[in-house]
C-alpha cells in the first residue's frame, strides 16, 4: 500500500511539474510592439501595449505620437486618423481619443477585445477579418502585424 502512495505520489508530481514548466496557466501576459521614425523633420512613435490570456488577445492599447514643427502637418494627420476611427466610435470598448498639444500629435486607442462585438468590427471593415477567427484575435497573428510595419516587440 505505501509502494502505491508513494508512486501516486510521483506520478503527481511528475504532472505538477509538466504543467508548471509548459506554461499551462491562465495567468495574463502583455507584450509591448514599438517603433519610431524620423523623416522630413516628422517623429512618429507607435506603441501597442497587448494584454493576452493562452494565446488570445484580450486587450491592445496604443499610442501612436507624431511630433513635428508644422502645425498644418499635425491638422492633416489629425484628420485623416479621426476619419479612420469615425465609424468605431459607437461600438461599446472601443476608445480612442486624437489631440493635438504643442508640436505633437497624440492617438490613443484602447480596445477590449475580451468584450467587444467583434461581429460589428466585422460589419464596419472586412478586413478585419484578417485578424478576427471565430469572435478572437491570437496573439501570434497580431503580433506578426506589428512586426510587419517595423515594430520590435518584447514580452513585458
Amino acid at each position: 500500500m505505501k509502494k502505491k502512495i508513494k508512486f501516486l505520489a510521483t506520478i503527481l508530481g511528475v504532472f505538477i511539474i509538466v504543467f508548471s514548466v509548459t506554461g499551462c496557466s491562465n495567468e495574463k501576459e502583455s507584450m509591448t510592439c514599438t517603433r519610431t521614425l524620423n523623416q522630413n523633420n516628422i517623429k512618429t512613435t507607435l506603441k501597442y501595449n497587448i494584454e493576452y490570456q493562452n494565446d488570445y488577445v484580450e486587450r491592445v492599447k496604443s499610442i501612436e505620437t507624431v511630433e513635428t514643427d508644422n502645425n498644418d502637418i499635425l491638422k492633416t494627420y489629425k484628420s485623416q486618423i479621426e476619419s479612420i476611427y469615425s465609424p468605431y466610435k459607437d461600438i461599446d470598448y472601443y476608445k480612442y481619443n486624437v489631440e493635438i498639444k504643442d508640436n505633437k500629435l497624440t492617438s490613443t486607442v484602447d480596445i477590449n477585445y475580451k468584450k467587444i462585438d467583434t461581429d460589428k468590427l466585422l460589419e464596419i471593415d472586412s478586413a478585419n477579418g484578417q485578424l478576427i477567427k471565430n469572435g478572437k484575435i491570437k496573439v501570434d497573428d497580431i503580433k506578426s502585424v506589428y512586426e510587419n510595419l517595423g515594430a520590435i516587440c518584447k514580452k513585458n
